[in-house]
């Protein structure tokens, strides 16, 4: 819970400074103050309760930042996740984005990592947050609440980064997709779905085969919740996998 509150801590001392408060130290100390009284009162955990009270400051129209005139779309931003974010960049690939994720990477490779390929780095590790490079805004970082579903999360990052859904990526490897001759691939296509189904795709990083499917229709519902119908290109479904 430390650190935890330590990052908390430190997103209610940017907010408060961004405004221009002049007691900042104070103003974190009673947002604090509150976020454990409320945890008290309703029987939620200190991190829950933190989590609410830094979302309705940020939501207060002072404390929101003026909005793009156009959402981001994956040409704009790509993003490195940490080790514990892999579900994360699964969603990110299947919007479109450009989203690398190892298992287990050391902090250091990591930042080494994101910064060689100018990506911006998603993290629930508030440590990681203090190093120099983040801290001083060298390479871009987002820090998450571990606490977070995995839908959660990817609300979290679009807002935070007002992204736009795009065309798909493999989600296994965050490899690009491209049509593909649907008789070369005749022995790797399923019977049945041969017979109905013209169209295929290819990662060209794994090799793995898709198609326009309903096998992953969780995934398109959330990510037209995301995004207007108007910032999704032609063609955007989300598409199926040969696992």
């Amino acid at each position: 819970m430390s650190r935890i509150l330590k990052a908390y801590r430190t997103k209610f001392y940017q907010l408060l400074k961004q405004v221009g408060a002049r007691r900042v130290d104070q103003g974190v100390d009673w947002f604090v103050a509150k976020a454990q009284s409320l945890s008290a009162k309703e029987g939620i955990s200190p991190a829950d309760a933190l989590t609410l009270i830094c979302e309705k400051l940020a939501a207060r129209p002072r404390f929101q930042t003026p909005r793009r005139k156009q959402p981001r779309t994956p040409a704009d931003i790509s993003f490195f996740c940490d080790g514990g974010l892999g579900g994360l960049a699964r969603w990110l690939r299947a919007a479109g984005y450009l989203a690398l994720w190892e298992e287990g990477i050391p902090d250091e490779l990591l930042l080494k990592k994101a910064r060689a390929s100018g990506t911006t780095i998603v993290t629930t590790d508030s440590m990681l947050m203090e190093r120099r490079l983040l801290r001083d805004k060298i390479i871009p970082a987002m820090w998450l609440p571990p606490t977070l579903s995995i839908a959660q999360q990817l609300e979290r990052v679009f807002g935070e980064f007002e992204l736009s859904v795009g065309h798909p990526r493999c989600m296994s490897c965050g490899g690009e997709l491209v049509h593909a001759d649907k008789e070369g691939l005749r022995e790797r296509i399923p019977p049945k779905t041969y017979r109905w189904l013209n169209q295929y795709f290819v990662c060209q990083r794994c090799g793995k085969l898709f198609w326009h499917g309903t096998h992953w229709l969780r995934i398109t519902k959330r990510l037209k919740a995301l995004a207007p119908e108007k910032d999704r290109p032609p063609g955007s479904r989300q598409i199926r996998a040969v696992l």
